[in-house]
């Protein structure tokens, strides 16, 4: 490991907050091959905020740490530190250096809790630099591979609510139809949880889209989508999707 001193400080201060038993849940329930220490988000959160040693090094040697820390650890709680170190910086100013080297932390995400976080430090690198970052995740978007996949268009949303949607329809739904027929539950959940946010922004175009293809989205999908509308055109989709069915 190319930073062991700061990545023991890191999992020694994580170890003292957290469950093992936790953590055995943790990674059972998350399908993940990581080692977790069982601390909770908030209590993570707090951690990463109190700070570590290396916070005193330049910009550029903390994420060159963080990124030795996400690319070598054992422990999935570690990768979450990193994240929750950089979610908040991104939120108010994105640096140039970031994306060459995040890009790759896409390579340990083997479960949906780090592949949405790190999905959400990835939108706001998209909204700041998207000639960079969309061709990566348009191509993340015709791989096969699960998480790559998932990732591609959950990174298309900043989260949820009012400002999560910064991309029109014409670029959001070429890549969330790619993986429409995709049934792999982690991907139908994205696919509909897309489109719901994408739905407050732009509901006459998403209701279009789901009407057109409500023969082709899976039902958990389809559900997910419109939950966010009111009774009468839930009832109008549904009937619509069930005709189809």
């Amino acid at each position: 490991m190319k930073f062991p001193q700061y990545h023991d400080e890191v999992l020694e201060a994580l170890q003292a907050l957290g469950s093992p038993s936790l953590g055995r849940h943790m990674a059972k329930d998350r399908g993940s091959s990581l080692k977790y220490v069982g601390i909770r988000v908030p209590a993570l959160r707090r951690r990463v905020k109190q700070g570590f040693s290396f916070y005193d090094l330049d910009h550029d040697t903390v994420l060159t740490v963080w990124d030795a820390l996400w690319m070598e650890s054992e422990w999935g709680d570690v990768l979450f530190a990193a994240m929750e170190y950089y979610q908040p910086v991104v939120r108010k100013q994105v640096d140039d250096s970031y994306w060459p080297v995040m890009r790759n932390w896409i390579d340990r995400v083997d479960n949906w809790c780090h592949a949405d976080g790190l999905s959400g430090t990835y939108s706001r690198l998209l909204a700041a630099d998207p000639t960079s970052v969309m061709p990566v995740l348009e191509r993340w978007n015709m791989d096969e591979a699960l998480w790559p996949r998932r990732v591609s268009i959950v990174s298309l949303i900043h989260y949820t609510g009012k400002n999560a949607v910064f991309l029109p329809p014409e670029v959001v739904l070429p890549m969330v139809d790619r993986c429409v027929e995709d049934r792999r539950q982690p991907m139908q959940k994205a696919v509909g949880w897309v489109l719901r946010e994408m739905w407050r922004a732009y509901p006459e175009k998403i209701e279009d889209y789901l009407k057109s293809n409500a023969g082709r989205i899976a039902p958990s999908a389809f559900t997910r989508a419109i939950e966010r509308m009111d009774a009468p055109s839930r009832r109008e989709m549904r009937s619509i999707q069930s005709a189809l069915a």
